[in-house]
């Protein structure tokens, strides 16, 4: 007996400790909902990464090798490569080499000398080799671009394809731009920013001028803040039944309100009111104008007792 008593004390507190743990909150009217009182939601953790990318980016701008790096981080060189070749390597690290960074600067690049429209003209050569800027900077925020540009001038030779033959048309220059010096800047520019937005060049983003705004937000769990347009919207929106729509304040399905200024506006244009079933003296009688002669309601009918 005393093992069934046991047993059955035993369920009662596992089924209490399921339903305890997976109990919602309850909340009556006028009663301030428990998720008020919790600590505001911290900003997406896109954000958070963005920031964090943004705030070094001026300060690994200018880091072309791997000793750069390693002081940046305050760490010496000497220190990283004795310690290395003290203890050996083996396997595969044994059969590589510390890879180069490729800096930003001017490279040979592949680009066409020329596009014609007419499919029947051919030129010599298509292609050419000219100094484009190229290579990788120290941030994802920061890209590789032209910082002074000339424009040089190339011969090609054209020739035209007359029916089954060629017929040699001269030489042709064709303008071409090279690069000359490049610089690493931040691959989002004033431009991109909205007007809503300012433009932050040493964290190479755009930023929201309404900050008030995305607090506020931040701490509405059912909210999400949209930092391209700057404005707060529900995380999850959804369509309502009929009668009801979605409140963007309040994240739900609110009742449609039945608006009085729409029976004012029909009592005053025919002068009827809702709910009476007689016509008021004062509305207008309604005519209606047969302007056809050849109606058979304008013509009189015979009297039944003379027929």
């Amino acid at each position: 007996m005393s093992l069934l008593v046991t047993c059955r004390t035993l369920v009662l507190v596992i089924f209490c400790g399921l339903v305890t743990s997976q109990k919602d909150d309850i909340v009556f009217p006028d009663q301030i909902s428990p998720r008020a009182l919790r600590p505001p939601v911290e900003p997406a953790a896109a954000d958070n990464a963005a920031s964090l990318r943004s705030r070094p980016s001026q300060i690994v701008k200018k880091i072309n090798s791997v000793d750069e790096f390693l002081r940046m981080i305050g760490v010496s060189p000497s220190e990283v490569f004795s310690l290395s070749s003290r203890m050996g390597e083996s396997g595969e690290r044994k059969n590589s080499k510390m890879a180069e960074q490729a800096v930003c600067k001017p490279s040979l690049k592949v680009v066409p000398t020329y596009e014609p429209n007419d499919p029947s003209i051919f030129f010599f050569p298509r292609c050419t080799r000219v100094n484009r800027c190229g290579g990788c900077c120290g941030n994802q925020l920061l890209s590789c671009e032209a910082k002074e540009t000339e424009t040089q001038n190339f011969e090609i030779v054209v020739a035209k394809f007359m029916g089954d033959r060629f017929e040699y048309q001269g030489k042709q220059v064709v303008p071409i731009d090279v690069d000359t010096k490049c610089e690493c800047n931040c691959i989002i520019k004033p431009s991109d920013c909205t007007p809503k937005q300012i433009y932050k060049p040493a964290e190479c983003k755009c930023m929201c001028t309404n900050q008030d705004e995305r607090q506020k937000c931040n701490e509405h769990e059912e909210k999400t803040w949209d930092s391209i347009n700057c404005s707060c919207s529900c995380r999850n929106p959804h369509e309502c039944s009929t009668g009801w729509f979605y409140d963007q304040n309040t994240c739900r399905c609110e009742q449609l309100p039945l608006s009085r200024s729409w029976f004012s506006s029909v009592t005053k244009e025919t002068g009827y009111r809702f709910g009476q079933t007689q016509r008021p003296e004062n509305a207008p009688p309604v005519i209606i104008s047969l302007s056809d002669a050849d109606d058979p309601r304008r013509k009189p009918k015979p009297d039944p007792e003379y027929k």
